[in-house]
Parts: structure tokens; sequence; C-alpha cells
């Protein structure tokens, strides 16, 4: 197997297009595992996080360009400028497809251009081309103007007006509301000028083994679509466990306070399909499992149309804020996909910026004027917008909820709900007790992508790490092995790089064998989450550069006490059992690095100098 790498210099306005040695691939795959690798060697500890030696590093892996399952997704990595520390952040759509169709595996974004850019692609022709008159405009504007001058048909990504401003919660954007949402890669784009990236190609995937692929594509297709999760995705999408909050207890509300909300049936999946949902033509490549959510409201305040909310969405600025408001959610979301900013670190700075009002540490004079209350879904609206548009409390709130705490003070530090400076995703560790050592470890800070544990817990076994017992959900005792299991499958699927809610039917075998019908390795399940490891490690030595620490796992006070009323009233993770076990299950050494040892088995010791002298 081969692949090629894009370098964009932007500014000496130089590229280059290199060989990725087969020894990267083999041990790193592609996707956020090949990003690991090479900004592991390419960014310097003492970097500025917005500065030119920050590096945007967008890729793929070795099932994208042709149409395995959810194979449209494409990765992008850096230094956070939200966190300062690891990201990678993964879209879906169609962008990863024309990326392998143009035949690069990875693109990596260099230096600072001093004027408004954006990169055309389009098989061996590349052109960094002026956006000067892009600049400030939504992100769906700009991409429609974007294809129509490029003429021929391909994917965009790109900033919005928020990325431009360098908000450390800007996103970047592609294919009608996909997005590489967390962490603010947008606000790296922006720094580096950089407006969008248009690809396009007619490059032929051809797999090693075409008998295998065509059998392996065939099986692996019909697992993920005759699964009942899954089905039960394609018909609600995932907003469907906001209907079953109530009884799982997963949806966080009132800002981590609440274990129960009479509203959580009134924003679901469900109602969703009742009301608003339309049909669409769906807007990730060759998926059996359509989740994605295509509204429509016709009139009043909120009236729009275009991609509807995820649970994610539906949770940080719903049950977290106590919004009922299904249409103004919609709208919410969409002005989050013009403007380019997370919808989760958003919520959630609001909903902080909620109780601070509610205990004076806010008041409404700091506040615009806007009365902040729980539930005001007007105020609610107002504070976003001026989140996006980078105005009075916004400029604050922007940053995320560990710099306004920071800020604010007055005890506001106990009610930011974060990890490593990344905002808590909408799952609950005290619904799902392996969700504590998982967020508390994962490179990019609070992340449910690095080991969804909701899709293990009380569902499947990993086998291939030996773990045949499917666990209880609020046990202790063997959550830390799990969680290390289930972050290397995690870690491996999004260097593949293919959808997370394969999980729920793929197995590591599974995806050995697409792997190998593809490259033509000899993987098994077991090397695939030795993979995985490899990659999880050198993310985590890339973190400990950057000053990250065993005192850096742990949760929020609040996540770590009771929830008040609602199903799991009383269950709280023991996370310090978890952690225990987690780190003996990892071979870190007490500090929170990889041993020696664990480097050396994983084959990274040009590691071990900078980590342990």
């Amino acid at each position: 197997m081969q692949g090629r790498l894009l370098r964009v210099n932007l500014s000496t306005r130089k590229t280059q297009v290199e060989e990725i040695p087969e020894q990267y691939l083999r041990d790193f795959l592609g996707g956020s595992g090949l990003a690991a690798k090479y900004l592991y060697d390419e960014i310097p500890a003492g970097s500025e996080v917005l500065g030119a030696e920050n590096k945007l590093f967008f890729s793929i892996g070795p099932l994208n360009g042709g149409y395995f399952p959810t194979s449209g997704r494409y990765n992008v990595s850096c230094r956070s400028p939200l966190t300062g520390i690891w990201l990678d952040s993964s879209s879906s759509g169609k962008f990863g497809y024309y990326m392998g169709r143009a035949g690069y595996m990875a693109i990596i974004i260099e230096g600072q251009s001093d004027k408004p850019v954006y990169l055309y692609i389009n098989n061996d022709t590349v052109e960094i081309r002026d956006a000067s008159w892009l600049w400030g405009k939504t992100i769906s504007e700009s991409i429609q103007l974007i294809e129509k001058e490029c003429q021929v048909k391909g994917s965009t990504a790109a900033i919005g007006p928020s990325g431009e401003k360098l908000v450390p919660m800007a996103c970047i954007i592609n294919d009608g509301g996909r997005a590489a949402g967390r962490g603010g890669a947008g606000a790296l784009m922006g720094s580096k000028k950089l407006k969008a990236i248009f690809v396009s190609g007619d490059g032929k995937f051809e797999p090693a083994d075409p008998e295998a692929w065509r059998q392996v594509i065939k099986e692996v297709t019909g697992k993920v679509a005759e699964h009942p999760v899954t089905n039960n995705l394609k018909t609600y999408g995932t907003g469907v466990a906001m209907a079953v909050a109530g009884q799982t207890g997963d949806a966080p509300t009132k800002n981590w306070q609440l274990g129960n909300w009479e509203g959580y049936g009134k924003i679901s999946g469900i109602t969703m399909a009742n009301t608003i949902l339309r049909k669409h033509t769906p807007e990730c490549h060759v998926c059996p499992i359509q989740c994605a959510r295509y509204v429509e409201i016709e009139e009043g305040p909120y009236a729009m149309k275009g991609s509807g909310p995820e649970y994610e969405t539906l949770g940080s600025f719903g049950s977290l804020v106590l919004n009922d408001d299904l249409e103004s959610i919609a709208y919410m979301n969409l002005l989050c996909n013009e403007y380019g900013v997370d919808t989760i670190s958003s919520g959630s700075s609001i909903a902080f910026a909620m109780e601070a009002y509610e205990k004076g540490l806010l008041s409404k004079e700091d506040l615009g004027g806007i009365d902040l209350r729980w539930g005001n879904t007007e105020a609610i609206l107002a504070v976003l917008r001026l989140i996006l548009k980078q105005e009075g409390i916004g400029k604050l709130l922007g940053q995320g909820v560990r710099k306004a705490a920071q800020v604010i003070g007055g005890g506001s530090e106990e009610f930011a709900i974060h990890v490593k400076g990344l905002e808590l995703p909408m799952h609950d560790p005290r619904a799902f007790f392996g969700f504590g050592a998982t967020y508390a470890t994962s490179p990019r800070g609070a992340c449910h992508c690095h080991g969804y544990l909701g899709a293990f817990e009380e569902r499947n076994p990993v086998p291939e790490a030996g773990i045949n017992d499917i666990p209880e959900r609020h046990a202790t005792s063997g959550k830390g092995i799990l969680a290390k299991a289930v972050q290397d499958l995690s870690t491996a699927v999004h260097s593949a790089i293919i959808c997370a809610f394969t999980t729920y039917s793929l197995s590591a075998s599974d995806l050995a064998r697409a792997i190998n019908a593809a490259t033509g390795f000899s993987y098994t399940g077991e090397d695939i989450l030795k993979v995985g490891e490899r990659i999880f490690n050198l993310q985590r030595a890339f973190n400990n550069r950057f000053g990250i620490s065993r005192a850096d796992d742990t949760l929020p006070p609040r996540v770590l006490s009771s929830t008040i009323g609602g199903p799991v009233e009383g269950l709280v993770p023991n996370l310090a059992e978890q952690m225990q076990e987690y780190y003996e299950a990892r071979g870190w050494d007490p500090d929170g690095k990889p041993s020696r040892a664990k480097l050396e088995e994983l084959g990274l010791d040009y590691v071990i100098g900078e980590l342990h002298g």
C-alpha cells in the first residue's frame, strides 16, 4: 500500500507531494494515527498554539476513497487552540471520499498566509487561491461560492466568521452541516488565513485483494445495516437517546446538577421525526446508518431549513440549559453551522454563565441586559449570538468554561465542567461508569468519541482484548481495563477512518479483515488493538510534552457527586479505583507518562529520550 502526503506552506506559498513511508502506514494506519506520528515529530515544545509552527493535518485512512460503509469521513489534527494539547476531530460527509479520489492520504498545512486564501485541489493540480472576497461570509455561502468558482464536483471544508475571529471553539464544516467540531481547529485555520479547502478527484480506489474487498464490504454493510441500534439511528437519529434519558440518566441536566427533567421527550429524536424532520438525500458517503437529520421550520422566529441537531446539540442547547423548545435548538444548531462553532462547547459555556448569573457572579449588566434565567430560550439565543459574533460577554464565553471561570472567579471553577479544558460531551459518567476513566484520560480532554463506553457497557464484549463478559454499567471492577480496550479500538477506527457507530456491530477482527483486503497487510483483531494502543500512547506523549500529567487525569467534582433526583441519584463512579486499574493496564508511570518498557514494546523508542531523559 502507498500513500501520498500533500504539504502546503502558506507562508512561502509552496506545495510539494511526499510519499508516506510504508512503515508509517503499517504502524499508524492513517487518520488520527498518521497525524500523531507527523505532528509529534514536527510540532516543537514551546510553540505557540496560534503560531506558524502549529500545523493542521487533514487525513484519511486505508478504507477511504472507495465504497466501504461510512468511509466518506476525514480527520483534522493539530495542537488545540482551546486546550493547548492534542486535538483530532473527525467529520463525515464526502470530503474524505474526494481526498481519496484525489490521491492524498494526508494534507499538512504549515505557516501562515498574510491574506485570506483557500486551497484548491483537483487530482495533481494544487492552487492557493485568493479568498479575500469570501472573508466574513457564512459557511454555506462560502461553500456555494467556492464550488461555483471551481466548476467541478467535489467537497469543501470551510470556516465561518467565528473561525476568522479565532474563537477557540471554532470548528470546520463541510457537506451541509457535517463538522470537525471539537477543540478549535477552525481557529487555527483562521489564524493561517485559510478560509477553506476544496478537493476533487477522479482516481480509482484499488484494493490489494478485490475479491476479498467485495466480500468484506457485503458482510460489513449487512452487519451495520441490520443492527438494532443503527436501525434506530436511521429512523430517529442520534436524538433517540434523549427519548430514554429519563430512564438511563444519561443526559446532563441544568449544568450537570439534576437527574431528571420533564423536557426530555419534547426535544427527542422521536419528536423531531414527528414534527420538523423532512426527507433528504443522505449527506454521508455510502452510509447504511443515515442518522443525519434534515429539518424545516416554515414560520415563526426560528424559521429555517437545513441540517438538524444531533443528540449532543439537543443536550447542550436543551437539557443542559433547561430549554425544551425543539425549534429553537434547531435554529441555534443552524447558527453554529453557519458561523462555525462547536455546539457542545458553546452550549456548555452558556450553561456555565446561567449558573454564574443565578449565583450572582454575573450581573444583568455584565450580560448586556440579558436575563439569563434557566430555560429562557430568548436569552440563550441572545448569548449564543454574542459568542458567535465575539461581542460583549461572548468574547469571554467563547474562550470556553475553563478560561471563563479563571476570569470570573468567586468559586465558579466548581461548576466549570471540563477535563483538560474541553467541555464534557452530553453523556453522564454517573449513568455509565466506564465514561469516568475514558473522559479522564482521553487525549483531547473530555471525549466520548475516544472510547464510547455506552456502546459496550451492557452491550458488547471485546474478545480480542480478552474481555468476553458484558459488564454492568454501574459496576466498577473491570472498567479501567474496559476503558483501555475500547479506547484502543476507537483509536484504530479513527485512523481507519470510519464512523464510530460501526463499533455497535463491527469488531476489531472485522476491521482487520477490511484493512487487509484494502492494503494487503495481514493484521489480526489483536493487531488492530495494538495499533490503536501505539497511537494512543504517542498522543499521550504529545500531551506530556505540553505539560499533561497524572494530576490532570480526573473529572470535575460535580460529576463525582450525586445528581439531584433521577434514576442514577446516589450512584457515582469510583474514579480512583478505575484509574488504578487503568494505569496498570496501560503500563504508564505514576506521573502519567507511558513507561520506558511500554514505549519499547510499542516500537516508540524515539519518544523515550524526551519523556524519560
